[in-house]
């Protein structure tokens, strides 16, 4: 069997891997920081030279149209049929990154989730989200069936959120993404202190002398409760709520789980609170998710062939 490239184009970087023989690992896996995207055909041009390569999938983050996705932090643009024909690959498919990352779920075992909450399963649909760069989320539904949304750039629950921040005014922040994402933590951060540094930076002086560092990290890891609650009952996440991304594997380390647990709570009522008492929370420890969802998606399409 030849070769498959897998490739995730994120907000920082680019990553692939490439998969063969029975398609059941990735190797060669690396990355390529995203300065040099406007070169992308060349850089495909590389990757698949010399490596009998006859298949790609590709995880982009941004909406997928037509078979196009076009960044949503980067002004870039990409089109499955003109990659195929440009590179003569038998399949190319474009997926958007939180469409891929619903089918990394096969890939996982224990060991690469981390319970923050256990649950009792009651349906088939589960529910991964992610504050990175942006804000990414995506449904699944059975084992094939992945909706990836925009709810990072939705504005309905920013108001509520800033409460956690103790900002009133939003003009700086009216995306869900502004408010719950590692760009969020940093410009959260300056806009208290006047002071500019990365959500990682902010992350490891969580627990330190530095209280805006503690008081905002505190208020992300109480709006990203509050949303993921929100999230559970707007589509009934009865397998599984997941949180993905090198950012949450940091803050988990760091948070309390317990205070966690009882803002995903919060106020509902009654019958709703029962839903959310069963609904497992989750984070992925496994890296290169985007890669693995490429990957289990192309197995599952071959199979379907």
């Amino acid at each position: 069997m030849n070769k498959v490239l897998l490739i995730d184009i994120g907000g920082t970087n680019l990553r692939y891997a490439y998969s063969d023989g029975d398609l059941s690992s990735l190797h060669a896996t690396n990355k390529i920081q995203l300065s040099c995207i406007k070169g992308f055909n060349e850089i495909l041009t590389n990757l698949v030279k010399d490596k009998e390569v006859d298949s790609l999938v590709i995880s982009v983050a941004g909406p997928k149209i037509n078979g196009s996705i076009t960044m949503t932090n980067r002004d870039f643009s990409i089109n499955e049929k003109d990659i195929k024909n440009t590179f003569k690959f038998k399949t190319c498919n474009l997926l958007n990154d939180w469409e891929s990352i619903g089918h990394s779920l096969a890939a996982y075992d224990s060991s690469d989730i981390s319970i923050i909450k256990d649950g009792t399963e009651f349906n088939d649909n589960s529910f991964f989200i992610g504050p990175g760069t942006g804000l990414g989320a995506a449904l699944l539904i059975g084992n094939d069936n992945v909706i990836p949304t925009e709810i990072g750039n939705t504005t309905g629950l920013t108001k509520a959120l800033l409460k956690n921040y103790s900002i009133d005014n939003a003009d700086h922040f009216r995306t869900l993404e502004d408010v719950l994402s590692g760009k969020a933590i940093s410009d959260i951060y300056e806009y208290k202190t006047g002071i500019r540094i990365s959500s990682e930076d902010i992350v490891k002086r969580y627990g330190s002398n530095d209280e805006m560092a503690n008081y905002v990290i505190d208020g992300f890891i109480k709006s990203l409760a509050e949303t993921i609650s929100d999230m559970a009952l707007t589509f009934i996440s009865g397998k599984g709520i997941y949180i993905a991304g090198g950012l949450i594997r940091s803050i988990f380390k760091i948070m309390d789980k317990e205070k966690f647990i009882e803002y995903f709570y919060g106020d509902k009522k009654l019958v709703h609170l029962q839903i959310l008492e069963m609904i497992k929370i989750g984070i992925v420890e496994k890296e290169h998710a985007c890669l693995h969802g490429n990957l289990n998606f192309y197995k599952k399409n071959i199979n379907k062939a």
